[in-house]
């Protein structure tokens, strides 16, 4: 049987970059049982051991006060599985007596324990030094200096842990209650800190350090209450210009491959329904969402370069100020935070909030966020109707316009967090405390290894729901099949052929049939029921449908747009490409479907909605109801309706159809 280590430790301590320089890409996720916390285990390459190593939640306490601190208690406890073999502590070498508090409920668990003293390098420049062999002596474990995002001493901590597990001896803590009352009583938390102190008196030297440290003199500037936002705001803003900067070489060899790649394996094929399935329905619906893959990597790039390298805990520090005054607190901006990624992380990321009532809020507001689900109808609008101006010759207007809609969202989250705090007659806002990390160069690694997963994770499960909203958008645009109708476009593909008609001609014709396959098919039928609902919008029944079909994804509505249109007879070239796709359809009038107060309509719509059934399954659970569910559903969706209106029409009113 595989023997379970637990790595534990405080959070910005670096335990994730540990875990993953240990573990490499040998690692697992699930949630711990009972509650959606979620965990990480990877396999760890002992020497003579086949050992598994658990990460568990940042944590600052082993006497639970909210969610992700209770899995630290249960899973030590043993109470959901088998107790750890042994314990893998880590602690942040310029912040010892904060984190030697922790280990020392750690240790009173009484488990075999090695010290990962981590971050040595940052001490340094604290003017301090920690010998290790003198702290391991004092604490009775063994303790091994570290860099995790270096690599340094993983070998020797490898090898310290097969000694330790061979000893089986278990570590002696100051002997104090872990939990329970008497785990909080000023006395205990006084008799922990005095004990901390006692084992780093021979092991610690001080000594000044040559002036403010550099991560104090940023701080000035990020963590000032004006300065600090506006650097925030600007830093944004060049993310999403990198975003179209970078990554459109990339979508449009992607756009050349997928429709090449299409076109070759479409061609040996007869004509029939395997052909418009395989056409019009695949390749059209999952083929037109990989072009995007790209701009979610370069998104994620940033993203995990802006955590990893200290600058997330400064932008939920600068936004405490602004939270407080909703009853919330700064806690509360990190899972929004983790929602421009995903809403499903950022929504259980909740459990670090103690207080329930700003949990919940947090929960509400959380899928306003745009994520990255949402990027791929940003881009196919912007790429469309929105011309590529620099604006100062500084900006590209549609870096800005896609800035706009990723900020939409936050904006909206304070009126609606602040209705729902008075509703729920939250109290004041509960005191936020956070550890500013030091800042630190991003472990390039770690940042590969985050664009990797979440690019995998929009692949496999975006895509799974894509395929098969596909097939069923296209069933739905295909039948029912006239006999009669076939027969007359037959007889008329006949006579243009006998007559040696030009190629175009032939074409038009397999367009205007498909064209009249659509409008007379399921799909049709059940969009024109539901036309006028959203007509104020500016859609027709086709985007209608698309819309409605997106539900359990947000992202499924770039590949049922390509679908619809692609089964519809849009003007088309270079294989049926979705841009050119949308730029060519018209209105039963004769007009552009598409103008550029549609695409912001659209936009705006799912910038805003809640068309994703896996957020709503997470908020039920984590809520232990459906009816919060229910009620994030509601009001997203009448937000967004009405946000959608009023783009529209302004829009419209401001001469931009």
């Amino acid at each position: 049987m595989k023997t379970t280590i637990a790595l534990a430790g405080n959070p910005n301590v670096g335990k994730t970059t540990l875990f993953n320089a240990l573990t490499g890409l040998n690692q697992r996720t699930g949630n711990y049982p009972g509650v959606t916390v979620s965990w990480h285990a990877g396999a760890w390459p002992l020497p003579d051991v086949e050992a598994e190593l658990l990460d568990l939640p940042g944590s600052y306490s082993i006497a639970a006060h909210s969610p992700d601190e209770a899995v630290v208690q249960r899973v030590l406890a043993g109470e959901d599985g088998p107790r750890p073999a042994a314990l893998l502590a880590i602690v942040d070498a310029s912040n010892p007596e904060r984190n030697l508090y922790f280990l020392s409920q750690l240790m009173d668990l009484g488990l075999p324990t090695v010290v990962a003293l981590n971050m040595v390098d940052v001490a340094r420049e604290h003017g301090l030094a920690i010998d290790a062999a003198k702290l391991a002596k004092a604490l009775g474990c063994r303790v091994v200096p570290v860099q995790a995002n270096k690599r340094e001493g993983l070998d020797a901590l490898a090898a310290a842990m097969q000694a330790a597990l061979a000893d089986a001896q278990p570590a002696r803590g100051p002997g104090l209650p872990t939990t329970g009352p008497a785990a909080a009583t000023p006395d205990t938390i006084r008799r922990r800190y005095g004990w901390a102190r006692q084992m780093l008196v021979d092991a610690i030297t001080r000594s000044a350090p040559g002036g403010p440290r550099f991560s104090d003199r940023v701080d000035r500037i990020l963590t000032h209450k004006v300065w600090g936002l506006l650097a925030m705001v600007l830093l944004m803003g060049a993310v999403f210009q990198s975003i179209y900067a970078w990554s459109q070489p990339i979508m449009d060899l992607m756009d050349f491959g997928v429709h090449w790649l299409g076109a070759w394996a479409l061609r040996p094929l007869p004509e029939g329904l395997l052909k418009e399935l395989l056409g019009d329905g695949l390749i059209a619906g999952a083929g037109s969402v990989l072009v995007f893959v790209p701009q979610i990597a370069v998104l994620f790039f940033f993203i995990a370069i802006l955590e990893d390298c200290g600058y997330m805990a400064r932008s939920a520090f600068l936004m405490d100020r602004l939270f407080a005054k909703l009853g919330l607190s700064g806690r509360s901006f990190i899972p929004l935070l983790s929602s421009f990624a995903c809403a499903v992380p950022g929504i259980l990321s909740t459990r670090t909030i103690a207080d329930r009532k700003e949990r919940l809020t947090a929960m509400l507001v959380a899928p306003l966020m745009s994520c990255s689900a949402r990027l791929p109808i940003y881009t196919i609008m912007i790429a469309c109707f929105v011309p590529g101006r620099m604006l100062l010759g500084l900006v590209d207007q549609r870096a800005l316009l896609l800035f706009a809609l990723y900020s939409l969202g936050l904006i909206l989250a304070i009126p609606v967090a602040f209705l729902l705090k008075r509703s729920m007659q939250a109290g004041a806002a509960p005191l936020f405390l956070i550890e500013l990390p030091g800042y630190k160069w991003p472990d390039w690694r770690t940042v590969g290894r985050r664009v990797y997963e979440q690019c995998r994770e929009f692949l496999t499960n975006a895509g799974t729901i894509i395929l098969a909203v596909s097939i069923v958008v296209w069933a739905l645009g295909a039948f029912p099949r006239s006999a009669a109708q076939r027969a007359g476009f037959s007889a008329r593909r006949a006579a243009l052929v006998q007559s040696a008609a030009p190629e175009p001609q032939v074409q038009a014709l397999d367009a205007a049939e498909r064209s009249d396959r659509l409008n007379h098919s399921y799909l049709a039928t059940a969009g024109r029921g539901i036309e006028p609902v959203f007509r104020p919008l500016g859609w027709d029944w086709r985007i209608s449908m698309a819309a409605l079909a997106s539900f359990p994804a947000r992202e499924v509505v770039v590949g049922t747009l390509g679908t619809i249109f692609n089964a519809g007879g849009a003007e088309q070239a270079e294989g049926g490409r979705l841009r050119d796709a949308l730029k060519g359809v018209k209105r039963d009038d004769g007009q552009p479907l598409f103008n550029l107060a549609v695409a912001l309509s659209l936009m705006v719509f799912f910038a805003l909605c809640a068309q994703c059934a896996s957020t709503l399954a997470v908020i039920t659970r984590e809520s232990g109801t459906w009816k919060w569910a229910a009620f994030t559903f509601a009001y997203m969706t009448v937000l967004a309706w009405v946000g959608a209106a009023l783009a529209y029409h302004l829009a419209l009113w401001m001469g931009l159809a």
